[in-house]
């Protein structure tokens, strides 16, 4: 049974979530506190899945109570209503809230937001991860840039130069975008150096993807060799999310789904960065160990952390509200033969990618490495014999991205 609490000093809001959700979902444990104090007296008695709070109260406002709240319910999500658009710089230095919903909310949006939590519990079942999780300085807000962006769509008008000013005021970002759109992927004969025509190339899923993995990479504050590991990352990411895509358009993919896989591709290794940012010294054994042993990154991390870096992303990318096909890519990406499917889908792609971009980087550095894609699977979806034209697609952009990083 969930148990979920709802703030609110409008008397009337609460009464009418009372009455909606009560027929909608009877099987949840409401509780409604009309300030903040009420709810930390509600807090004290009761572990509380998730917590909905306007953010506008007298007294004690949303912040502040999502502050003192996420120190005693630190595993709860935390999703917090707000009813002025002009909002979105406040926003940005909001830390406690997971969500962020404007108001007024309609109802499908935020039961979908809270099914959607309370969907990623699965995802905690060792106590190991929910330690993790809870004691993790990066499961705040997402980036600033990242937010900035995600409030300009919001904008049914949204204009391109608004959203291309956003990308052009953070460095680090813009270089990104420029490299991702220079890649092979976008198969163009010149060179792309307009900010504009980037984001018009990229499109706002791939683009928020990259914002978001950017802004998490930048906040790293580890030794500089660690943090040389996660530049790589980010760019192994971008590979991994262009190979996949160059895959799914061989294989004649939905072009939905060959629009979505960059952006997989780049959020699936969120959590490796989850976890270098928060346990630098323990993932410095477990790549050791990988490198020592020949075990996969997956299993060194689960039996160092209750978890692996798959289940971490998307559980974080949850609590932000990524949408539950782009989550379950994450979760899965090393392990797709679990979801029942017998043909070639986008978690394929992304399943396949990673192992041939981290096989052909191992050959560029001399080693001879073992492949680790699943034969078995692929025969079950019928793909056994797509490995040759796949490792070409795949070899073609790690070239590619060698040429752009040394240029």
């Amino acid at each position: 049974m969930h148990h979920i609490l709802f703030v609110d000093d409008d008397t009337n809001v609460l009464s009418g979530l009372r009455r909606w959700l009560r027929s909608a979902r009877p099987e949840w444990n409401l509780y409604f506190a009309t300030s903040g104090a009420e709810a930390l007296t509600l807090a004290s008695k009761m572990n509380f899945d998730v917590i909905v709070s306007d953010i506008q109260m007298p007294e004690m406002d949303g912040i502040t109570l999502l502050e003192k709240l996420q120190k005693t319910h630190p595993d709860a999500v935390r999703i917090i209503l707000t009813g002025h658009a002009d909002n979105a710089s406040y926003l940005r230095t909001i830390g406690p809230a997971h969500q962020f919903l404007s108001k007024p909310c309609d109802n499908q949006t935020l039961i979908e937001s809270m099914e959607n939590a309370l969907g990623l519990r699965q995802l905690l079942q060792s106590p190991e991860l929910r330690t993790l999780v809870a004691d993790s300085k990066s499961l705040a807000s997402p980036p600033d840039t990242y937010i900035r962006l995600e409030d300009a769509f919001a904008d049914p008008d949204y204009s391109l130069e608004s959203i291309s000013e956003i990308v052009e005021s953070d460095i680090a970002l813009t270089t990104e975008v420029l490299k991702l759109t220079n890649s092979s992927y976008f198969a163009v004969t010149q060179t792309v150096s307009s900010v504009s025509h980037a984001v018009r190339m990229l499109g706002k899923e791939t683009l928020k993807a990259l914002a978001l993995f950017v802004g998490l990479y930048r906040g790293f504050e580890g030794p500089p060799n660690q943090a040389a590991n996660l530049k790589r990352l980010c760019h192994r990411s971008q590979q991994i999310g262009v190979t996949a895509a160059l895959i799914a358009e061989f294989e004649d993919l939905p072009r939905e789904i060959c629009h979505a896989v960059p952006s997989i591709g780049m959020l699936s290794h969120i959590g490796t960065l989850i976890l270098y940012a928060n346990r630098p010294d323990e993932m410095e054994a477990v790549t050791k160990r990988v490198e020592t042993e020949g075990i996969s990154i997956a299993k060194a991390e689960t039996e160092q952390f209750g978890a692996c870096h798959a289940e971490i992303g998307a559980y974080l990318l949850g609590l932000w509200g990524f949408p539950a096909p782009v989550i379950q890519a994450v979760a899965y990406h090393h392990r797709p033969m679990d979801l029942p499917h017998k043909e070639m889908n986008a978690l394929t792609a992304i399943y396949v990618a990673q192992h041939l971009t981290r096989e052909i980087a191992d050959q560029e550095n001399g080693q001879d490495p073992e492949s680790r894609i699943d034969m078995n699977y692929l025969a079950l979806i019928g793909k056994t014999g797509r490995i040759k034209e796949w490792t070409n697609i795949a070899r073609i952009v790690s070239q590619k991205y060698s040429e752009l990083t040394n240029s």
